[in-house]
Parts: structure tokens; C-alpha cells; sequence
């Protein structure tokens, strides 16, 4: 009677652990873990890029419009390259006359990018390696004439809103050419075009006073990053305006008249700007 006992007692603990055994074997192959997607960084809409040479070579400002499709992004053929950012010494503007494209790709967060422009001795083709954060990027650069820095861009701090809604804005300029005792004052309207379908091209005008030789611009052209390239067709004068980085809402531009213009024939000069409105200060 106790061995059966003792026996039915032992089958029972041996049946108790049958459960644990079927569920530690139970279980299967565990699925394999996920491998992270990196993401892409996006870089499109206006740049304003600033080369800093580590040789004493100074700083070269580079304005552009980024596309972006897949891990490939392209600048706009308007592309402005301004060395110390002087509106004067600006190459690009003008994909008719000179077509500055800069192009790179993207890999997760870093940046490989190349622009060729022309120089004194040949094109001049600048490389650049670097990093994203955001929509900041900065890195290293070398280039085919020996240079090399840091380079670092952001997108355009005064973008302009959409029609019907322009930005302001007030300033002087002087002939270099021709200067005049009291310098001549000009005030800016502009905005979207609002018959184009681009966003960054631009129409507007502007009031002169104290010029000898013309009252008003009708503008239109390109906004770059934060510059502009505009053009009177009429009165042929075109303007190169850049964003001056040390001073908030400030802006230098380069003007000048064709040989042929009916007024101010062959005149260029130098001129300053500031935004005095725009449609966010309401």
C-alpha cells in the first residue's frame, strides 16, 4: 500500500512538470531583430553656404536653390558665387550667360557635394564633405587649386511669403562711376511673382529719389538663398543684393546700366538695404 502510494505521488510531480517542459519547448524560433532604417536628411529650398579657407584665402558665400529627388540633390542654375560676399565680384545669377549647378548626394545624415565654376586659369571645382543636423550643414572642403576649410550652410532666414504679400525695404546707393555728393535713395517693393508658378522667382519695383538720371525700377528675377538677382528689361539695369551676415534684416547690392540704356548709360555703383516690412510683422 505505501510503494503505491509513494508511486501514484511520483507520477503526479512527473505529470505537474510536463506543462513547464512543453512550454520551455514550445516556443519556436524567436524572430530575427529589426534593422534600424536609416534616415535620409532632406536638403531643398534656399541655401545660403559660406566657404572659410584655413590657407589665408579669405571666405567665398555661395547662394543657391537645392532640389532634392531620392539621395540626390541638385543647386539651381542661377547659383551665385560671391567671394567676401561682394556683390561686385559675384559670378553665376545667369544660367544664359554663366551656369554654376552645384550637385551632391546624401547618406543618412552625411553630405557629399561638388560645384565647378570658372576662374582666372580654368574651372575652379570645389569638394565638399560633411554632416547634417536639421536643416544646418557643415564639414570640410578642398578644391582643384590647392584650398582647403570648412564650409557651413542654412537655409535662407527671409524668405519671401506668398502673393499677395511682399517685403519692404529702404536704402541708398551711390555711382562709382559718377558719385554724387548726396547719395540717392531708393525703397523696394517685392514679393513673389505672382504670375509664376516657381516660388523663388520675384517681380516688384522701385522708387529713386535724388538721382540725376532715373525715378523707378520695374524688377524681376531670381531669389538665391538669400540673395537676389533682378533685372529691368525697359531701363536695362540688373542688381546683384546679398545678405549681409553680420547685420540683421541688412543687405549690400552691386547695380549697373548697359552702354545702351536710355538713361544712365553705362553707370554702376554700390548700395545698401534694409527690410523695413514684411508681411510676418503683422
Amino acid at each position: 500500500m505505501r510503494r503505491m502510494r509513494q508511486t501514484t505521488m511520483l507520477a503526479a510531480v512527473a505529470l505537474m512538470g510536463l506543462p513547464v517542459a512543453f512550454v520551455g519547448c514550445g516556443g519556436g524560433s524567436q524572430a530575427p531583430p529589426m534593422t534600424p532604417v536609416t534616415q535620409n536628411v532632406s536638403i531643398a529650398g534656399q541655401y545660403n553656404l559660406v566657404l572659410t579657407s584655413t590657407n589665408g584665402q579669405g571666405t567665398t558665400n555661395i547662394y543657391t536653390n537645392f532640389t532634392q529627388t531620392g539621395t540626390t540633390f541638385t543647386g539651381a542654375g542661377n547659383t551665385l558665387i560671391c567671394p567676401s560676399n561682394d556683390s561686385s565680384q559675384c559670378q553665376g545669377g545667369d544660367p544664359s550667360a554663366i551656369a554654376i549647378t552645384p550637385s551632391g548626394t546624401v547618406s543618412g545624415a552625411n553630405v557629399t557635394m561638388v560645384i565647378s565654376f570658372p576662374g582666372t586659369v580654368g574651372a575652379h571645382t570645389v569638394t565638399m564633405v560633411g554632416s547634417a543636423t536639421g536643416t544646418s550643414l557643415n564639414g570640410t572642403y578642398t578644391d582643384s587649386l590647392g584650398d582647403s576649410g570648412t564650409w557651413a550652410a542654412s537655409t535662407a532666414i527671409y524668405p519671401l511669403g506668398p502673393p499677395p504679400g511682399v517685403n519692404d525695404y529702404g536704402g541708398t546707393f551711390n555711382s562709382t562711376s559718377n558719385p554724387l555728393l548726396i547719395a540717392p535713395t531708393i525703397l523696394v517693393e517685392l514679393g513673389q511673382d505672382p504670375s509664376s508658378r516657381v516660388r523663388s522667382n520675384v517681380a516688384g519695383k522701385a522708387t529713386i529719389m535724388h538721382s540725376p538720371c532715373i525715378s523707378s525700377l520695374t524688377l524681376s528675377g531670381q531669389a538665391i538663398g538669400d540673395a537676389f538677382s533682378l533685372t529691368d528689361a525697359v531701363s536695362k539695369a540688373s542688381i546683384i543684393v546679398l545678405p549681409t551676415p553680420s547685420a540683421a534684416s541688412s543687405f549690400t547690392f552691386s547695380y549697373k546700366f548697359e552702354p545702351t540704356a536710355a538713361s544712365c548709360a553705362g553707370d554702376f555703383g554700390r548700395g545698401v538695404l534694409a527690410i523695413s516690412s514684411s508681411p510676418w510683422d503683422y
